[in-house]
C-alpha cells in the first residue's frame, strides 16, 4: 500500500495560448491518485471529475453543454459525452504518455472549422491495487487450492473498488518451500503454476507460499512507478488413484483364470494414490471388503455368489471404492475417489440350423413368407432358453447360392424388384423366377455385444440352408386392361393366354396339363372363354395357376374390363296425328339400340333417358336425334366412341271435335238438332251415332217428343288423316217430361187492374203463360188480362222444361157491375194537401190500356182530355189555352177502347 496519499495536483504546460476565442486549445489535467477524488463531496471517493468544470477552473472560462459534447477518440468507454463526466475507474490502464488519454469537445455551433473546439490531455497516475488483507500464520492475502490454479488469475488478490490498472507487471519474489516448486507464469500474465509435493503420512496439510509483486508504470509529475506486494498460499489436493475396469467373460473365470485372491492396493489394479486413503466397505455389495482397510477380494467368489441369485444375469458390474480424505476446509479441496471395477459377462450360447435344408418355392404362394430364423435351434441350460432374436447386434447374410439376390449395402437382401430378406430373416419369396433355384446358404450372426455392449466374449453364427424349386411360369399379374367389345383382342373365343404378360427371363407361359384357369370364386373356367353380352362395362378376373410335382405353385392374376359400344340404331320415320296415343321415340329406332342414350329434337327437345317420350298431342314434327355417349374408363379416356340415329316425325293435326257433355232437353221442344250442342269450334262434317238406337234421329235431327223421360247416348265421330285415330265424342241427351197443370177460367173485375201474375194454376211448380198453344215466348207477367182472351199455360220445372199447355178463358166484369167495388173518386180537393188532388181512376187504366177520358163543367164544355200518355186531371184544363178550373161539379166519359166494353159516364166534386 502506499503510505503518501496525493491530493489533485493540476499542473498546466501551456503548450497552447488560453482559448480566445481559437479552435482546439489543449489543456492538461493530471490526477494522481484517482483513488481519493470524491466528486459529490459526500466523504466516499468515487474517482468521478468534470471536464467542463476542469476546464474552466484551468482557464477560467465559462464552458458548458451549450458550448459543445464531449468525446472520446480512443472509445475508453468512461465518459458521458452528455454531461462531461469522467469516470477515472473505468479507466484500465495508467498513464504512460501525456497523449494516452484525450478528450475533444466537439463545437455544436460550427465555430470551428474542424470541429474541435477543445482538447484535454488526462495524465492519470499509477495504481497498484490493494490487496486483500492478510490472514493466518503465512500472513497470505488468499488461499486456494492447487486444483483450481489453472482458473486463478492474480488479479482476485486485489480488492475490485477500484482495482488496479492492468498495465502491470507480474514477478515472482520467491516461496517458502524449494524454489523449483514455482514453475512460472502461464500464457495469460496473471496466472502461474506450481507444483506442491507429496509427504506420504507427513503432514495432514501439504502446502506452498508464493510471494509477488506487481508494478504500474507511470509518468512526471506522478510516480514513474508504483508496487504491491503480496503472498499466494497454495494447498495440495489430495489424490486417490487412478483405477482400472476389467471386462470379464464368464469362460475365463469357468477356467480357473480369476480364483485366487486380489489385492486392489496393487498398481494393476489402483494407480497414483495417496496411501492415507479408506476403502468403502459399508457400500460393497460382495461382502469382500470387511473394513476400511481391507483391500482382498476373490473375483470367483463373486462370481459364485451371482450366478446363485441370477443364472441368466447377462452383465453384472462390481465396483469398489478407494476414498483419500481432503487436507484442507476449502471447498476447492474436496475428498476424492476412485473406483475399480469388474463386470462379468455371459457369452453366446450355441445354435444351430434345426432341419436342413429348408425346401422352397419359387414364387411359393404356401405360406406368404419364410423366416429363417424360425429355422434355429437355440441353446437351453437349467431350463433356460438362450436365444437372440432380430437386434442391432444381429444380422443376416448370403453365403452362397447361384445368384447373389442383390445384396444390398444397408445389409438387407433384396429378391429381385420388391422381395426382401430383413435383418430379422424374413424372406417374403413372392416374385422369386426359375433362375434363381438352387441351394442357398445363409448365415445368422450374433454379436457378444447382443448380452451387454462391450461383450469382451465371442460372437457366434450359424448356417442356415434353403433349397428354392423351379415352378412352371404361369407368366406375369396383369390387371387393369380396357377394351371396347369392338376390339379384335376380345373377340370370342377368347385365348386369355393371349392377355398375360411375361417378364422376358423365363420360358414362354406353361400351358400345359399342370396349369389350370380359376374364376374370382375358385372354379375353374375353360379356355378359350366365350364373352357374355356387355351392359355398360363388365370386368372379369381370373387366375392362372400351375404345380408342378413337387408341389410348386405359380400363378397369375389376370383382370381385365370390357366396355359397351353403343349402338343408336338405324334412323327411322313415322307418321303421326296429334290426337294419337304418346309412344316412345325409342321404340320406333331401327336395329338393337342401346338404352344408353338420350335425345334431342325441336323447341328444345331434351331428354335424360333413352325412351324419348312423344306426346303428339304438345309435341311438334320433326328431326329427333338419338345420341348414345362414349363410353368412357375413370381416367375419362374414350374406350368406344359414341354415335347418333334420327327418327323423323311428320304430324298431322286431327279433326275438331270439342268436348262433348250430358244436356238436358225438354220434351216440350219436341224436335233438337244435335249440331247444336256441338262446340263453336268443332268441325260439323261428322256422323252422329244412335248408340241407344232410339229410332228418332234422322241426321242430327232428333225428335224428343217421341222419347220418354230418360238419357240417351249419341256418339259423334269424324275420321281425319289415315293416320290419325278416330276422332269422337259423346253427346247425352237427358229428356225431362212435366206433368200438365190444373187450371180453369178466371173472373176479375175491370177496376182491379188483373195482370198475368194474378193467373192461377196449380199441379206444377211454376207456370208460363201464352197467348197461344204455339207461342214460344211466354206472355210478361207484367201484361193487362184482357177481358173475353183466352189463355194457355204450361208448369215449369226446375230445369226450365214445360209441360203440354192447358187453355183457360178471362171474364173481365165492366165498371158498376155489382160485383165489383166502385173506386173511381167523386171528388177533386186541388190544394196541394197531397190528399185527392187528382182525379183518381182506380185501375181502369190497366184494364183498358187504349182508354179515352174526356171532363165537362156543367155547361158541357170540354176542359180535360186524357188517355195512359197524360197527366191525371189535377183541377187544371188541358184543352186549348188551359186554366185553373173553378169550384164545381165536372161530368166524365170513359171509353175503354177495348172492343168490348162499353163507355162509362159519371160526376165528381173540384174543390179548392
Amino acid at each position: 500500500m502506499k503510505n503518501i496519499t496525493y491530493f489533485v495536483l493540476v499542473i498546466l504546460f501551456f503548450y497552447s495560448v488560453k482559448l480566445h476565442a481559437q479552435c482546439n486549445a489543449q489543456e492538461t489535467v493530471v490526477i494522481c491518485d484517482m483513488t481519493i477524488i470524491d466528486n459529490n463531496n459526500d466523504g466516499v471517493p468515487d474517482g468521478i471529475i468534470n471536464l467542463y468544470d476542469q476546464y474552466n477552473s484551468l482557464t477560467g472560462a465559462t464552458l458548458s453543454v451549450a458550448n459543445g459534447t464531449w468525446f472520446d477518440p480512443n472509445f475508453n468507454f468512461a465518459l458521458d459525452e452528455a454531461s462531461g463526466d469522467l469516470f477515472l475507474w473505468d479507466l484500465d490502464d495508467s498513464s504512460t504518455a501525456i497523449t494516452d488519454f484525450q478528450f475533444q469537445l466537439i463545437d455544436t455551433n460550427s465555430s470551428c472549422t474542424n470541429g474541435v473546439l477543445v482538447t484535454i490531455n488526462l495524465v492519470l497516475g499509477a495504481f497498484e491495487g490493494n490487496p486483500l488483507p492478510p490472514q493466518g500464520v503465512n500472513d497470505a492475502n488468499i488461499t486456494i487450492c492447487e486444483s483450481i490454479l489453472s482458473s486463478f488469475d492474480l488479479f482476485q488478490v486485489f480488492e475490485s473498488q477500484p482495482s488496479p490498472h492492468k498495465n502491470g507487471v507480474w514477478e515472482f519474489v520467491g516461496n517458502l518451500g524449494d524454489p523449483s516448486n514455482f514453475l512460472g507464469f502461464g500464457i495469460v500474465p496473471s496466472t502461474f503454476s506450481a507444483d506442491i509435493p507429496y509427504e506420504p503420512f507427513g503432514s495432514l496439510i501439504e502446502f506452498d507460499v508464493f510471494e509477488f509483486t506487481y508494478t504500474v508504470p507511470g509518468i512526471l509529475p506522478c510516480s514513474p512507478a508504483s508496487v504491491s506486494t503480496f503472498k499466494v498460499e497454495v494447498i495440495r489436493d489430495v489424490l486417490s488413484g487412478e483405477g482400472t475396469n476389467y471386462l470379464i467373460c464368464e469362460e475365463d473365470i469357468l477356467a480357473g483364470v480369476w480364483d485366487a485372491d486380489i489385492n486392489l492396493r496393487d498398481d494393476q489394479y489402483l494407480l497414483g494414490e495417496d496411501v492415507e486413503g479408506l476403502w468403502s466397505a459399508d457400500v460393497d455389495p460382495t461382502g469382500q471388503i470387511s473394513d476400511p482397510v481391507d483391500s482382498i477380494v476373490n473375483i470367483r467368489e463373486i462370481y459364485d455368489a451371482l450366478k446363485a441369485s441370477n443364472p441368466m444375469f447377462s452383465c453384472e458390474t462390481f465396483t469398489f471404492v478407494y476414498t483419500v480424505e481432503a487436507r484442507s476446509t476449502l471447498t476447492d479441496c474436496p475428498d476424492k475417489s476412485t473406483g475399480i471395477s469388474f463386470t462379468f459377462y455371459e457369452p453366446l450360447r450355441f445354435f444351430e440350423q434345426e432341419v436342413s435344408p429348408l425346401e422352397i418355392c419359387t414364387d411359393d404362394f404356401r405360406p406368404y413368407a419364410i423366416s429363417l430364423y424360425d429355422e434355429l435351434l437355440f441353446t437351453t441350460e437349467n431350463g433356460i432358453l438362450y436365444e437372440y432374436p432380430n437386434s442391432p447386434f444381429t444380422s443376416w447374410t448370403l453365403v452362397s447360392g447361384p445368384s447373389d439376390l442383390n445384396i444390398q449395402v444397408n445389409g438387407q437382401i433384396i429378391l429381385y424388384d420388391h422381395e426382401v430378406l430383413t435383418p430379422g430373416g424374413l424372406i417374403s419369396i413372392e416374385g422369386i423366377t426359375n433362375e434363381d433355384a438352387g441351394t442357398y446358404v445363409f448365415s445368422y450372426n450374433v454379436m457378444s455385444d447382443y448380452v451387454c455392449v462391450g461383450n469382451p466374449c465371442a460372437d457366434r453364427s450359424a448356417l442356415v440352408t434353403v433349397v428354392i424349386n423351379p415352378t412352371f411360369y404361369a407368366g406375369e399379374d396383369t390387371v387393369d386392361l380396357e377394351f371396347c367389345e369392338t376390339d379384335p383382342m376380345v373377340a370370342s373365343p377368347l385365348d386369355l393366354f393371349s392377355l398375360l404378360t411375361t417378364n422376358g427371363i423365363d420360358d414362354p407361359i406353361y400351358q400345359g396339363d399342370a396349369g389350370r384357369w380359376l374364376d374370382s370364386s375358385g372354379t375353374e373356367i375353360l379356355n378359350p372363354l366365350t364373352l357374355p353380352e356387355i351392359t355398360g362395362s363388365q370386368t372379369f378376373a381370373y387366375v392362372y395357376s400351375t404345380l408342378t410335382p413337387e408341389g410348386c405353385l405359380d400363378r397369375a392374376n389376370l383382370s381385365f374390363t370390357v366396355f359397351e359400344n353403343y349402338n343408336s340404331g338405324e334412323d327411322a320415320a313415322i307418321d303421326v296425328c296429334d290426337n294419337n296415343a304418346i309412344f316412345n321415340l325409342f321404340d320406333i329406332l331401327g336395329g338393337t339400340p342401346s338404352t344408353a342414350g338420350t335425345w334431342s329434337g325441336p323447341d328444345g327437345y331434351v331428354t335424360t333417358d333413352h325412351l324419348g317420350v312423344f306426346d303428339p298431342s304438345l309435341l311438334e314434327g320433326g328431326v329427333y336425334t338419338y345420341t348414345v355417349p362414349d363410353n368412357i374408363n375413370g381416367d375419362n379416356v374414350i374406350l368406344c366412341p359414341g354415335s347418333q340415329s334420327i327418327v323423323t316425325v311428320t304430324l298431322f293435326e286431327s279433326p275438331e271435335i270439342g268436348q262433348g257433355g250430358l244436356y238436358a232437353v225438354c220434351k216440350s221442344e219436341l224436335q233438337i238438332d244435335l249440331l247444336d250442342y256441338l262446340d263453336a269450334t268443332a268441325d260439323l262434317s261428322g256422323d252422329f251415332i244412335d248408340v241407344d238406337m232410339t229410332g228418332v234421329l234422322s241426321g242430327s235431327i232428333l225428335d224428343v217428343s217421341q222419347l220418354i223421360e230418360a238419357r240417351y247416348d249419341f256418339t259423334y265421330q269424324i275420321q281425319g288423316n289415315p293416320s290419325c285415330d278416330l276422332s269422337s265424342i259423346l253427346i247425352s241427351i237427358s229428356v225431362t217430361e212435366v206433368e200438365a197443370p190444373i187450371t180453369e177460367n178466371q173472373t176479375f173485375c175491370a177496376t182491379e187492374g188483373a195482370l198475368v201474375s194474378d193467373l192461377v194454376a196449380s199441379n206444377g211448380q211454376d207456370f208460363n203463360w201464352y197467348d197461344t198453344p204455339t207461342d214460344t215466348v211466354p206472355l210478361d207477367v207484367d201484361d193487362a188480362l184482357i177481358n173475353g182472351a183466352d189463355y194457355f199455360v204450361a208448369a215449369v220445372d226446375s230445369n226450365g222444361c214445360e209441360s203440354s199447355r192447358v187453355a183457360m178463358t178471362v171474364n173481365l166484369l165492366p165498371f158498376g157491375n155489382p160485383d165489383c167495388e166502385d173506386c173511381i173518386s167523386d171528388g177533386v180537393s186541388a190544394n196541394d194537401d197531397n190528399q185527392n188532388d187528382q182525379f183518381d181512376l182506380c185501375n181502369l187504366p190497366i184494364t183498358f190500356p187504349n182508354f179515352e177520358i174526356e171532363i165537362f163543367n156543367r155547361y158541357g164544355t170540354i176542359v180535360y182530355k186524357g188517355n195512359r200518355n197524360t197527366p191525371l186531371f189535377d183541377g187544371e184544363s188541358n184543352v186549348g189555352v188551359g186554366k185553373t178550373l173553378p169550384t164545381g161539379v165536372y161530368y166524365y166519359v170513359f171509353d175503354p177502347k177495348d172492343g168490348m166494353t162499353d163507355p162509362f159516364q159519371g160526376n165528381f166534386y173540384l174543390s179548392r
